[in-house]
């Protein structure tokens, strides 16, 4: 099948949807809403190819209202992404262009830029952690912005790389008094340990970072985590034998020690192999229930919706949020990653990516309710 561009649909796509705008057709190979929701481009990609692949979105919403949409914009799928960001100042109906924060590549100090972690201070700062890495070595790279998302200012990530880590992905928590939490997976090259999940903590909320400490040394990677109350969970991806499973890390003492065990949360399709980068958070309409987003793949892929008590983390399946089709000659198979973003009342964006692998890519958004 013949690549389909987007640029035919996208300001449509890109507009507030109406009722009848959200009939526009969509290209066949775009992910369905089984209820009947908007499924929409949030992001298209650039017109520049060395920034059209789009992957891996994380988003945070400011005390104004402003959502700041992180992802990795590159030339295609594990090699050469960069970490960027684009605003939306109108609830999620439009954002601006991407901004690239900093480049990885050929000839640059590292090849790629695998995930990333976002999240605000306590301050209302956005704050946003990156990685690059090449075969064996990597770094981890800061911003704080105090304005949004529109500026941004290095911070100090010294004492994360370089080769001390590997990815940081997921939200970055804030823990009492000035401090937050990051975690990421170690990768090959870093020392002593190149598997497993590691945390860190920032006591001056976010201008600097300490030491990585170990949290587990599993198989698994893309951690993200989750505070409730006093307790802080990490919800991991697993890889190899439990690719179609993700584990927890759970602590009652603020990250001193972690137990670790597997979550009941696995495929609803049948064919379905494994699960991407997992999404939770607790319920901002009931503070004793965690919310968990999963995505199935291969395709047909689709995004998956749990509840959980937050004291037994017993997921329950609430709903298919999104269906991607598969069909013959279609090579728009790249996708997942979702992230859930609550807004006013009940209503919420859930971000994930969907397109080639290596070429065009955009960022495409579900509005839903929760």
């Amino acid at each position: 099948m013949k690549p389909i561009r987007l640029a035919s649909f996208l300001p449509l796509a890109l507009a507030l949807s109406s009722p009848a705008q959200a009939a526009e057709p969509l290209p066949p190979w775009a992910g369905r809403s089984p209820a009947g929701e908007v499924v929409r481009v949030a992001v298209a990609p650039p017109a520049n190819p060395r920034f059209e692949h789009l992957a891996w979105p994380k988003a945070v919403r400011t005390a104004d209202g402003t959502i700041v949409l992180g992802f990795l914009a590159g030339t295609h799928h594990g090699s050469e992404s960069c970490p960027a960001v684009a605003v939306s100042t109108d609830g999620g109906r439009t954002f601006s262009a991407p901004q690239v924060l900093k480049e990885f590549g050929p000839g640059k100090e590292y090849g790629n830029s695998g995930n990333m972690a976002l999240g605000v201070a306590h301050d209302g700062a956005v704050l946003l952690l990156a990685h690059g890495h090449s075969k064996d070595s990597n770094h981890i790279y800061g911003w704080r912005s105090a304005d949004q998302g529109r500026t941004w200012q290095p911070v100090d990530t010294s004492k994360l790389g370089p080769n001390k880590t590997g990815s940081s992905t997921g939200t970055i928590v804030q823990l009492p008094g000035r401090r937050l939490m990051v975690t990421g997976h170690y990768r090959e090259g870093s020392k002593p340990h190149r598997l497993g999940i590691w945390q860190a903590v920032s006591a001056d909320d976010g201008l600097s970072w300490g030491e990585p400490q170990m949290v587990n040394n599993l198989n698994a990677g893309e951690p993200v985590l989750v505070r409730h109350d006093n307790r802080l969970l990490v919800f991991i991806r697993g890889r190899g034998p439990a690719a179609a499973r993700q584990f927890v890390s759970v602590s009652d003492d603020w990250g001193q020690t972690w137990v670790t065990d597997l979550l009941n949360l696995g495929p609803i399709q049948k064919h379905a192999s494994s699960l991407a980068h997992p999404f939770a958070m607790v319920n901002p309409h009931n503070p004793a229930e965690l919310l968990a987003v999963t995505f199935e793949r291969p395709l047909p892929g689709a995004a998956q919706l749990w509840r959980a008590p937050a004291k037994t983390l017993a997921f329950k399946h609430d709903r298919t949020l999104v269906e991607l089709p598969k069909f013959a000659g279609d090579n728009h198979t790249d996708f997942g990653y979702a992230w859930l973003l609550p807004l006013e009342g009940r209503r919420a964006l859930v971000f994930y990516y969907h397109g080639l692998g290596r070429g065009p890519c955009p960022i495409w958004v579900l509005e839903t309710s929760i």
